[in-house]
């Protein structure tokens, strides 16, 4: 029986995203290798509606990691490969979405499935549950560059889930531009995450996301107190992006969005009641969940012909 390659592609309205993995039979799936490639498709689309010229970036992108994953094929001897490429959020807004799937289509042969936010939030959940286990009631926000989800539940259970126009970029690009319809869905979707959340008291916050991971990285902490957020955001609002690169080695692409990201963070929090984001160790995002899907998927139908050739 052939040791499956699956291959996920997540195009972020950040950045697009590679997540290579196999599966062992005494360590689940194992993550052979990722790459990340900054395209912020999202500044784009949420100020003009389109994706425009990014497309052909789109479509650089995934060839490069064509060729990566071709290489690491030929050097492990992988002969079963799949594919998934999906979007979501900026992709979700884009008046051209159609366009942009059949132009990576016709370049990449791969199809571009489009995530609902109630399916990101899905993944995002079983993303976290596979590695950290979730007891009493709880919330996990995954934060994103177009959008938030927040997924509310108790004892790993989803009792409900809602997507939020929240994300980094798309709140940045509002301060940036003075937008004043993307400010007032901004403010609009606040009040609607504070409604969504009210009465639920949680006891763990998962946060999940490329912001939640930089902090993480570069605090070395797997806890971020309420009080710790407000403190840090005044140190660093007054700094230029490349400032924060320096002082607090954030990433490039992702020194500019601090501050909305942050204050997304802080609004989530209350909005739930809990003390502090746990950022925890070995759980991954939606590429994540959507990789040990097709792992399973495939061995599924592995078995199913191997059972059918004894018939």
């Amino acid at each position: 029986m052939p040791t499956p390659m699956v291959c996920v592609v997540d195009l972020g309205s950040n950045a697009i995203r590679l997540l290579v993995a196999t599966h062992d039979t005494s360590r689940g799936m194992v993550i052979l290798h990722r790459d990340r490639v900054p395209l912020r498709i999202g500044s784009s689309v949420f100020t003009t509606g389109h994706v425009g010229n990014n497309i052909q970036r789109i479509i650089d992108a995934i060839h490069h990691f064509q060729k990566e994953t071709e290489k690491l094929s030929q050097e492990n001897g992988f002969k079963n490969i799949r594919w998934k490429a999906v979007a979501t959020s900026a992709m979700r807004d884009a008046k051209d979405r159609d366009q942009v799937a059949s132009a990576v289509k016709e370049s990449t042969s791969i199809d571009l499935h489009l995530l609902s936010g109630h399916q990101e939030a899905i993944l995002a959940l079983r993303a976290v549950a596979t590695a950290h286990p979730l007891h009493g009631p709880f919330a996990v926000a995954d934060l994103g560059g177009g959008s938030l989800e927040l997924i509310i539940g108790q004892d790993g259970q989803l009792l409900r889930s809602a997507s939020f126009q929240l994300g980094a970029v798309r709140w940045h690009d509002a301060i940036r531009f003075n937008n004043r319809e993307l400010l007032a869905t901004i403010d609009h979707e606040q009040d609607r995450l504070k409604a969504f959340a009210k009465g639920h008291q949680a006891k763990t916050a998962i946060g999940l996301g490329g912001v939640f991971r930089s902090i993480h990285q570069v605090t070395k902490s797997s806890n971020l107190e309420m009080a710790w957020l407000r403190k840090w955001r005044d140190l660093i609002a007054p700094l230029s992006p490349q400032e924060r690169v320096q002082h607090h080695h954030l990433p490039k692409d992702r020194a500019d969005i601090i501050i909305p990201a942050l204050d997304a963070m802080h609004l989530t929090l209350r909005a739930v009641q809990a003390k502090c984001w746990t950022v925890p160790e070995g759980v991954g995002g939606i590429a994540d969940a959507l990789a040990l899907e097709l792992l399973e998927q495939t061995e599924n139908s592995l078995n199913e012909n191997s059972l059918d050739q004894l018939d």
